[in-house]
């Protein structure tokens, strides 16, 4: 029987998996001017499930996160490279954006109002991954997060981080890594942990690729 504990623990390492998994796709579009649609949609989702009961409903399914999930499993294993090392410091940046955001009631009510209203575009364009929601997405980030300091730079091919479209989407998967960063600091988690707790992460991370 899981308890409490237990649950809250499972809890943050789904949390931190879908943070992984946003920035993982921001480097992908960054870099190759693609991403995986279905992990892509996943995150967007997420950011319209302000009601869900646990950590892993707000991503549909635990195998909608195997990537993050996998990744994950990777960095707290200790056999990181450069590139690993660059998912970990867009990470880190997003979870001293969400620390800020913490403070600053007025804008999160704001991106709250805001959310509230994609369901109807989405009605309207029958997909949340259409252009136009995406673009709406990243318009909320821009008007928000972006005004936190310090702004994240994502690193990549000039050619495709000047494409309005690719902007759109890095920007609306930023704004979905910012949801799973207050899963993350809801459920407990600490930066200290990476230090701290890698192996008891790394042993719930690796419980969870399991059931992908």
């Amino acid at each position: 029987m899981t308890t409490p504990v237990q649950s809250r623990d499972h809890d943050r390492i789904i949390a931190l998996a879908a943070l992984m998994q946003s920035v993982m796709l921001v480097r992908q579009i960054a870099e190759t001017g693609k991403v995986d649609e279905a992990e892509f949609s996943t995150l967007l989702q997420s950011l319209l499930q302000t009601d869900a009961s646990t950590t892993e409903d707000v991503y549909g399914d635990i195998s909608q996160l195997k990537a993050g999930i996998e990744q994950l499993n990777h960095q707290l294993s200790k056999n990181k490279d450069k590139k690993d090392v660059a998912l970990l410091r867009y990470i880190i940046s997003l979870m001293h954006l969400e620390r800020q955001l913490n403070k600053r009631p007025a804008m999160m009510d704001l991106i709250s109002r805001e959310i509230e209203q994609v369901p109807q575009q989405i009605d309207y364009f029958g997909d949340i991954n259409s252009p136009q929601v995406i673009a709406r997405l990243a318009d909320i980030y821009h008007r928000t997060i972006s005004e936190l300091t310090p702004r994240i730079q994502v690193q990549g091919e000039p050619s495709f981080l000047q494409q309005a479209d690719n902007v759109n989407r890095i920007r609306a998967l930023l704004l979905a890594g910012i949801r799973a960063a207050i899963l993350w600091r809801q459920k407990g988690g600490k930066r200290w942990q990476f230090l701290f707790q890698s192996g008891k992460m790394l042993s719930i991370a690796t419980e969870l690729h399991s059931r992908c």
